[in-house]
């Protein structure tokens, strides 16, 4: 399939953001720890504003609001009821407030915050009676024919042909958040769900985490919204409504007051290991026991990007301005840029059908929908990623063998793409993980990566790769750069992959939020990884999920950006733990993650959060 057009779509419903298109299986993992397997309920209800405040009430100077959290509601009874139990824990702040775009009103109801994270509610509506509103999961399966032809579709269409309106898809979700009216950082991991009410108003909810996040007094969320218009078949109309953003401010109070006040967690150092993982920390560390802190300073790839670094065959069609600029090459390469990302790969001028598996496999009746044919130099660099991804069988035992191929070296490949890196000005960044594609390799590789997606249990609707046909000129370096050279770190802001070939970078994947600047302060000394550990353990003790540690898989120290000491600062890298472990009950199959600030302890970010 055309990677590009996939990745604009799945972009659209659900990160939201170009800096998050790379594959990031930490975001996966998140999710599936999250859910814990549930689904949403999806079915048809009306969420009516009933709530109201009986009092607030200070109680030892700290703030208690007596009322029942529609987010908790919410978020109970479309995940699960224990995560609405565990948001009736936070501190609530009701909003109230309203814009209106494109005919819709979006009305922010009420916003809980708990365990840095934001959890929100709204309700849109649409200014005109004559429109209709769509759900997110009619929109997300529209392509898919049992649901077009779903009663719930047809009865939408059947509406809006009656009263002569639009039918309309919203979008509202967090793009920057502010802390005690500090800088306003990038919302991060972000996820969002809305469904139709019996009114025909939409409920919309988000939640968001994570390295934007920390305990604070109040809290500035900057909203991105959008309105989109639909055909009866499907398909989104000339887009004539640039989204807006929107930034509320609220300072939350705690829901109900406990019991008792929580209690730090004690963990027995028997419990904690100390050795018997694998420990990566820089050299500059072991000899002296810390590490400098760095200014953060935000990235934007739209004003400092040349077409030409990438591709030289002259450009053939230029889509976007504003937030992110799409070039297709004479050639048919193409490249997509943002603030905080770059993607490039090479295309032939062949047109495939996205749709001929479905069709093949399910439904033959459905529509070609023809894209442009991915280069083999594309097809060895996704296949490359799935072997540093490691997650299917063919990829087992594949390691990196040869510093040299028959027209480039490793070291030239380095070099390349280090210049690129010095051209766009990126610093901080060192080679994590390396693999060789030799002819030998592509080939014998290649058939058992068709083999699996073709023949086998996996599932591809791409178009498929010849690679016996590939010659020594495909050879080349799959190579992933990222802070400190630490391989899979969670922090997806900051990890670039790249495929340099002997003709120089064919395939590129760059995502850097943050630029490292001038050094801001080295602490005396850092928290040792044995203390890393045994926060880990406490953390997951007290945690939403209820994570019981089972082994420790691996102790890293690399750079995180977070918010600076002092929030009107921006944004510093500082020195963090990874620690990769695995769960209790959950097998082999995921390993999860924690990250600590090796300075003070706290903890950053983790798939429990």
């Amino acid at each position: 399939m055309n990677l590009h057009e996939e990745q604009e779509r799945v972009q659209k419903a659900v990160s939201h953001s170009l800096s998050h298109v790379q594959e990031d299986p930490w975001l996966t993992q998140r999710v599936l720890a999250n859910a814990k397997g549930e689904e949403p309920v999806k079915r048809k209800i009306s969420l009516a504003l009933v709530m109201s405040i009986v009092g607030i009430l200070a109680v030892m100077g700290t703030a208690y609001a007596l009322f029942s959290s529609q987010v908790a509601e919410f978020f109970g009874q479309h995940w699960n009821r224990d995560y609405g139990d565990w948001l009736q824990g936070g501190k609530i702040a009701r909003i109230g407030e309203t814009v209106t775009l494109g005919g819709v009103d979006f009305t922010l109801d009420e916003v809980v915050y708990r365990d840095r994270g934001i959890y929100g509610v709204g309700t849109a509506r649409v200014t005109n009676e004559k429109d209709v509103l769509l759900p997110m999961d009619l929109v997300d399966g529209w392509e898919l024919e049992e649901v077009i032809h779903g009663d719930e579709a047809q009865s939408l269409i059947r509406r809006a042909k009656e009263t002569g309106g639009r039918m309309l898809s919203i979008d509202c979700y967090p793009q920057r958040i502010g802390v005690d009216n500090g800088s306003m950082v990038n919302s991060g991991d972000v996820g969002v769900y809305n469904l139709r009410n019996e009114d025909g108003s939409i409920t919309f909810s988000f939640e968001t985490g994570g390295y934007a996040l920390e305990d604070g007094t109040t809290y500035q969320l900057e909203l991105s919204i959008d309105v989109d218009e639909w055909t009866e078949t499907g398909m989104v109309k000339e887009d004539k409504v640039e989204p807006q953003t929107w930034t509320v401010s609220f300072e939350p109070v705690v829901i109900q007051e406990t019991a008792e006040p929580e209690k730090p967690v004690q963990v027995s150092a028997e419990v904690v290991p100390q050795n018997g993982y694998e420990i990566l920390v820089p050299a500059s560390y072991r000899e002296t026991g810390t590490l400098p802190v760095y200014q953060a300073i935000e990235n934007d790839f739209m004003v400092t990007v040349q077409p030409e670094w990438f591709n030289q065959s002259g450009i053939a069609e230029r889509k976007g301005a504003k937030k992110d600029i799409s070039l297709t090459f004479n050639d048919h390469a193409e490249l997509s840029y943002s603030a905080e990302a770059v993607w490039y790969a090479e295309y032939t001028d062949d047109l495939f059908d996205y749709n001929w598996k479905e069709r093949e496999t399910y439904n033959p009746d459905v529509k070609p929908m023809m894209l442009p044919r991915q280069a083999l130099s594309q097809g060895i660099a996704l296949m490359a990623g799935q072997v540093h991804s490691g997650h299917e069988d063919f990829t087992k035992g594949v390691t990196f063998e040869h510093d040299q191929l028959t027209h480039l070296s490793l070291e030239d490949a380095q070099h390349t793409a280090e210049a690129l890196f010095e051209k766009m000005g990126l610093h901080g960044y060192e080679l994590a993980w390396k693999l060789d594609m030799s002819l030998d390799r592509i080939r014998t590789l290649g058939d058992a990566y068709n083999q699996f997606w073709f023949e086998g249990d996996g599932y591809s609707n791409a178009p498929r790769q010849d690679y016996s046909a590939a010659t020594a000129e495909d050879e080349g370096y799959f190579l992933v750069y990222t802070p400190l050279g630490v391989d899979n770190v969670s922090d997806g802001r900051h990890q670039i992959t790249l495929f340099v070939s002997s003709r120089g970078i064919v395939y590129a994947n760059i995502v850097s939020t943050y630029n490292r600047g001038e050094v801001v302060y080295t602490p005396e000394k850092l928290i040792s990884r044995e203390e890393a550990v045994a926060l880990l353990y406490a953390e997951a003790a007290k945690s939403r999920n209820d994570i019981k540690v089972s082994s420790i898989e691996r102790v890293a120290l690399t750079y995180v950006a977070v918010r600076a000491e002092n929030k009107q600062d921006g944004m510093v890298f500082t020195p963090v733990w990874q620690v990769l472990f695995k769960e209790e009950g959950r097998g082999e199959e995921y390993t999860s993650w924690a990250e600590f600030n090796a300075i003070n302890g706290n903890t950053i970010d983790a798939i429990f959060r």
